[in-house]
């Protein structure tokens, strides 16, 4: 089986012993960029010879890091020393880091090698860039982590970075039907990442597999107290949402197809309904999203604005419009959000609630409605999201899971044991 087939823990393993190396690994992930890169769109910038250097460096002087030899690619809004990160704008299309952010840094040391930089949106919003969906080239792919979540569709590489502040990786991961993990606000160090909003931004990881997900945060994140009793079945609340109506016909059926299974799999389930202060969530996460924006991208708006796109001037004037009176209201909404939600989980380990309204669209003039990820961001939780079903036009359907705050491993575990539950069928 080819390298880039596999998983970046089955890779990890056959490394460490000795059934593959990781210029063997190396050579098929770029064999299958170059086969697809002109059609997807994937990479803003990859330096094959360079990535391959990089690979026999490392069969030379092995480590023994947790992902020694694993290949893997970069949001282009992420500093990596040495390469240029445009943060998805010609305004920085000669901008090249002298440092390599946190999240960088540890996973070099963990032993993983970058093989390129991956599309973003511009500055990581709603404006798209070349990539397309892998499974079918029409649709748009998902933002912002465009790239990232195609070319782990792709099978170009086993796993990548990405960000959310509205809904960049769990839209992503679900259009392009893989595994997306979004962390808990503040959890991840966001030190040399693009800022955009300090109480929305999250960092994240693309994988086709919920084992990769768990290893990758164990290197970037502190390990958490596990206190999983995996004997017991997980306690499920199904929560339909506010914007249930929004949801294709499709991704109902396939939402509750996913109740019924997991029941006659004998997980505990139930049907939540969404606490009333949901409804003001929305509204609440374009408040803080577009007021922060609007203040960490000032400098662009006013000295180059000639530069930037109609939806992001847009975007930046919208935040401009919001005074201190709306903010502070914005965050009061969340804040009862929270405390309403804390009570649930004491009576649940994870929440399940649509990912996308369905499929992704087709075109790739936009990315896609962010609106059943907005109020689970704003609420600064971690998230997951994991393909199931598939919708009318053949393309992926995904769930999202929800855990609490800082209970990320748990929530990545949990997910793990419902998608083999879902697999079993």
């Amino acid at each position: 089986m080819k390298s880039n087939l596999l998983s970046a823990t089955e890779i990890a393993r056959k490394i460490k012993s000795g059934q593959t190396t990781a210029s063997n690994v190396m050579q098929d992930c770029l064999v299958r960029i170059r086969e697809r890169e002109e059609l997807i769109g994937a990479f803003s910038f990859i330096d094959y010879d360079e990535a391959l250097k990089l690979a026999e460096m490392a069969d030379k002087n092995p480590t023994d890091g947790p992902l020694s030899g694993v290949p893997f690619a970069i949001k282009d809004i992420i500093d990596v020393e040495g390469y240029p990160i445009t943060q998805g704008s010609s305004i920085y299309q000669n901008r090249t880091p002298r440092k390599n952010a946190e999240c960088i840094k540890r996973l070099i040391e963990a032993g993983a090698i970058p093989i390129g930089i991956t599309v973003s949106t511009e500055f990581a919003c709603f404006t798209p860039g070349k990539t397309v969906n892998p499974h079918n080239p029409t649709h748009t792919p998902g933002g912002s982590s465009s790239g990232s979540a195609a070319a782990v569709a792709d099978k170009m590489i086993p796993f990548g970075l990405g960000s959310q502040t509205a809904a960049s990786l769990v839209r992503p991961g679900s259009y392009c039907g893989i595994f997306a993990y979004k962390s808990s606000n503040g959890y991840l160090s966001l030190e040399g990442v693009l800022a955009l909003s300090s109480s929305l931004d999250s960092l994240g990881v693309l994988a086709r597999s919920p084992d990769d997900l768990q290893l990758v945060r164990s290197v970037l994140g502190e390990d958490q107290q596990n206190s999983i009793n995996f004997e017991v079945k997980p306690r499920i609340a199904f929560m339909k949402g506010p914007h249930w109506d929004k949801l294709s016909e499709d991704a109902r059926v396939n939402f509750e197809k996913s109740f019924v299974l997991l029941k006659e799999k004998g997980s505990q389930v139930k049907y939540v309904d969404h606490p009333k202060e949901f409804n003001l969530l929305t509204e609440a996460h374009k408040t803080i999203m577009t007021r922060d924006i609007s203040q960490s991208r000032g400098f662009e708006y006013e000295n180059c604005r000639s530069q930037l796109s109609d939806k992001f001037i847009e975007l930046v004037e919208e935040g401009l419009a919001k005074s201190d009176e709306d903010y502070m209201e914005a965050l009061s909404a969340r804040n009862r959000g929270l405390r309403v939600l804390s009570l649930m989980y004491n009576f649940y380990d994870v929440i399940i609630a649509p990912a996308t309204s369905g499929e992704a669209p087709k075109g790739l003039m936009a990315t896609g409605d962010p609106l059943f990820s907005r109020d689970w961001t704003l609420l600064q939780l971690p998230a997951v999201s994991m393909p199931f079903g598939k919708g009318k036009n053949n393309l992926p359907l995904s769930l999202q899971l929800i855990g609490w705050y800082g209970k990320d491993q748990n929530l990545i575990d949990y997910a793990a044991r419902i998608n083999n539950l879902l697999s079993e069928v």
